[in-house]
């Protein structure tokens, strides 16, 4: 699995804020698989099935074109809450729409924005460990990219299970429930789930 490192990701953000749009196209497409990851989870509770994360991460990028020039960061992890911003956004207009009213709801807003939260704290969690130097944090910020990409990259009843235990925080007769299996069934695939990410994230 391949990934940008995350000091080439810096020099396309600052490419990028000058006006340079292959390099906001590339550094997209970089962070695309990291924000399906979080258009997965923000859409669960709200309107699963009812919209592709995928068709929504488009719509983000197209977003993200439009409004390079309002982005005031220079980091990468700046960069990637910008991008999370625009997604809740997104994902906030999409629910409305769902829902058949144009009203803003706060409320909606502010679950999205913790559905949001909560997927990259489980993306940062998986990576925890002692970073104690600025060499550590951009290992850190390339790998939580290569950690959405090998989610992403698992079968979906495996994804499923993990978005629903560590995002979602039910426990596992609530998952039982959603996915229609067993308790038993489901923390084995859980088990599996684990294992599998583990494995994929080795090679890294």
């Amino acid at each position: 699995m391949h990934s940008p490192s995350a000091n080439h990701l810096s020099q396309l953000i600052d490419a990028a804020r000058e006006g340079d749009s292959d390099a906001l196209g590339e550094l997209l497409d970089s962070y695309r698989r990291f924000l399906v990851f979080l258009a997965r989870a923000g859409l669960h509770n709200h309107m699963q099935g009812k919209a592709d994360p995928s068709d929504i991460v488009q719509e983000v990028c197209l977003a993200a074109h439009g409004n390079i020039s309002e982005f005031r960061g220079e980091s990468v992890e700046e960069f990637a809450a910008w991008l999370r911003s625009i997604l809740s956004n997104i994902l906030a207009m999409h629910v409305r729409k769902y829902l058949g009213t144009q009203k803003r709801d706060p409320r909606l807003e502010q679950r999205l924005d913790q559905s949001l939260a909560s997927a990259t704290g489980f993306l940062q969690s998986q990576l925890a460990g002692n970073v104690t130097s600025p060499s550590q944090n951009i290992a850190r910020d390339e790998a939580l990219l290569q950690l959405a990409g090998a989610l992403e990259d698992l079968p979906e009843d495996y994804r499923q299970v993990i978005v629903l235990r560590h995002v979602e925080g039910l426990p596992f007769a609530e998952i039982a429930s959603s996915m229609g299996r067993s308790v038993d069934s489901v923390e084995k695939l859980w088990v599996r789930g684990l294992a599998k990410l583990k494995a994929v994230m080795s090679e890294i």
